[in-house]
């Protein structure tokens, strides 16, 4: 290894490659084996195939005195600040002008607010003819409307001129992890291993990463994503390379008896009120008209572009969308993943177009909920879609003989009122340059507060659920 570590003693080697087919298969499968779908060669090949635009994968194995030791998944991801925003929100006035209006324009607004000769010489100088309604008359009101108009058209012209050029900055950021999935998925160690000794062997594996992929671009920041209390090993060594760690949204995991057989065994846990709210949403959907079923691979492929429009209603709505998936990818989930991947509709009784999706993956003895689509305009109307998918990707999990489900970081109080435990969970950030990585603590400071689902106890049974 290049740089002083615990390991230093073994002889450490590194096998890095663009593509999972690069690596020796064998060698991958033996150290992944324990760490679930998300990390098997199978997933991440399948990824490759309908990969987002603006990610490039990469990864690495390394190899303790010959034995592989620990596998490693990362992303590279190219973030332009004008592929942040809704295109759907734009038509309506809050795409990127809006978003950006509170960092590039602020200072600009503020400004305005204290220009001299405005405020000074000018503080009746209003744009909407203010002036006019204290009764004034003759040239000189006119005069001075029409210098207001045209000073605060002058300052939105200034505004778009700042906004323009920031819409096209471009950052490269090195992730080790999967922005796919919800969950540590970017390290797996052998089994044996210690993942004490084993994370600055990670560490140094992301170091040569960056290193390697500078024909891409220079990867300025580096960022570990998704990882639990279950990495403790992990805070020790990350910050001794300066990583700095902040908290984001928790994760919501509904965990099942071992009895349940369905969602019927599921609401006759629950306590009255919880169930009856349940059951009132399901009563709302059949009066709407709408009926939940199940599609199978080639049912998924045909209605593609109607789940992708769904899907994009939601993720285009959404604060941050740093990556957008394929139209094939989940036709492509369908078809390789068979019966451990499961697609819910919602769909018009009489027929016509989707209103909304869900889909479940197997993975092992647990289930992540992958993506939720609807139509927006229907749950305006007051058609609980959202809540009527989440029951029925519950209820898929269930009969897929999962123990859990994974229901990812929003809509935390719905997910607490059906039983889901919020998992905290850790990102670690750095900065290539060491000048500015002690500016990170600070950037990391004026992140939000992550949130916190209401404390619900929906089950009859007061035995904990503690994830």
């Amino acid at each position: 290894m290049s740089r002083a570590d615990p390991m230093a003693s073994e002889m450490i080697r590194f096998a890095l490659a663009d593509s999972i087919a690069f690596l020796n298969a064998n060698d991958w499968d033996s150290v992944s084996a324990r760490s679930g779908l998300f990390l098997s060669r199978r997933f991440l090949g399948l990824l490759e195939q309908s990969l987002p635009g603006n990610l490039t994968m990469h990864y690495a194995l390394a190899y303790a005195e010959g034995r592989p030791v620990v596998a490693i998944v990362a992303q590279s991801l190219d973030i332009r600040v004008a592929d942040l925003s809704s295109r759907r929100g734009k038509e309506k006035g809050q795409g990127l002008w809006r978003s950006l209006e509170k960092a590039t324009v602020h200072s600009i607004t503020r400004g305005r607010k204290r220009y001299l000769l405005f405020e000074s010489l000018l503080p009746w100088a209003r744009p909407d003819g203010a002036a006019e309604k204290t009764g004034e008359s003759g040239l000189w009101p006119d005069v001075r409307s029409s210098l207001g108009r045209k000073w605060h058209g002058l300052l939105k012209a200034a505004e778009y001129a700042a906004e323009l050029p920031v819409a096209w900055v471009h950052q490269r950021m090195l992730v080790c992890g999967n922005f796919l999935s919800t969950g540590p998925h970017g390290v797996a160690f052998a089994a044996g291993e210690d993942p004490a000794r084993l994370w600055p062997v990670v560490e140094e594996a992301i170091y040569r990463i960056r290193r390697s992929s500078k024909l891409f671009g220079d990867s300025d920041l580096v960022m570990i994503k998704d990882l639990t209390g279950d990495q403790k090993d992990a805070a020790t060594v990350l910050r001794r390379f300066h990583f700095r760690r902040f908290e984001t949204e928790p994760n919501m995991i509904l965990r099942f008896d071992h009895g349940w057989r369905g969602f019927d065994d599921y609401l006759s846990a629950m306590r009255s009120a919880y169930r009856t709210r349940i059951r009132r949403t399901i009563e709302s959907l059949e009066t709407a008209g709408v009926v939940l079923e199940s599609l199978g691979p080639e049912q998924v492929k045909a209605k593609a572009a109607e789940i992708h429009d769904l899907y994009l209603q939601v993720h285009e709505h959404q604060k941050l969308r740093l990556v957008t998936i394929r139209p094939q990818w989940i036709p492509a989930l369908a078809e390789s993943f068979g019966d451990d991947f499961r697609t819910v509709v919602a769909r018009p009784k009489d027929g016509g177009k989707l209103l909304g999706f869900a889909n479940v993956i197997r993975d092992g003895n647990s289930a992540h909920g992958l993506y939720i689509g609807f139509d927006k305009t229907a749950a305006a109307k007051g058609i609980p879609l959202y809540l009527g998918l989440v029951y029925a990707a519950v209820g898929q999990a269930i009969e897929m003989g999962a123990e859990q489900i994974s229901l990812g970081r929003t809509a935390l109080g719905p997910k607490a009122q059906i039983g889901a435990e919020a998992q905290t969970m850790y990102g670690y950030l750095r900065h290539r340059n060491p000048a500015f990585n002690l500016a990170v603590p600070s950037i990391l400071a004026l992140l939000p507060t992550p949130a916190e689902p209401p404390e619900r106890h929906p089950f009859k049974s007061a035995a904990s659920r503690h994830v």
